[in-house]
């Protein structure tokens, strides 16, 4: 009895709230992020165009992870050192002044995801690409945190290299 009424009681009051009417709509932070991470290919088959992003993917240092063809999806990772000399300072700082054992940033796996998808256009043989960067940080303390990296260096060194490989691919080199 008593979990029939906790449940009503939820019920009810999750019934009284509110969404705002903004709640789903993009900010322009938002729009510019995407257009950062996405380019638009058209004239090759997307066999072929998922072939060049796995190419790219892997002469940049990453091991794919896996991919859906169904979908246009392809996920790589990569692992790197994340100790940074500043943050090794600091914690040398606050041990030597008497402060606790500070944890530092020991590891890092970067991840890369790629998404085609057809353009909305409907031309035939037209795709637009998106890669979003991620990272995920290991800690000394075993703790992590992860970030999406925003860097358009990152992405137009990305979108340079698959122009090549979508213009390889497409003259059969």
């Amino acid at each position: 009895m008593k979990k029939i009424i906790a449940t009503a009681l939820i019920v009810s009051i999750a019934g009284c709230v509110n969404m705002p009417d903004n709640l789903l709509a993009t900010s322009p932070k938002s729009m510019e992020r995407r257009q950062i991470e996405s380019r638009k290919f058209a004239g090759i088959a997307e066999v072929n165009l998922a072939s060049a992003v796995g190419a790219v993917i892997q002469d940049l240092g990453f091991t794919l992870e896996g991919s859906e063809t169904k979908l246009g999806l392809i996920v790589a990772h990569k692992d790197r050192d994340a100790v940074q000399a500043g943050e090794v300072a600091a914690a040398v700082v606050i041990a030597l002044l008497g402060g606790r054992n500070t944890a530092i940033s020991r590891d890092q796996k970067i991840r890369v995801s790629v998404v085609i998808l057809p353009t909305a256009d409907k031309v035939k043989e037209s795709w637009q690409v998106r890669a979003t960067f991620q990272r995920v940080v290991t800690r000394t303390d075993n703790t992590q945190f992860a970030e999406t990296l925003e860097d358009p260096k990152l992405h137009s060194e990305f979108f340079e290299k698959l122009s090549k490989a979508v213009f390889l691919e497409a003259q059969k080199i």
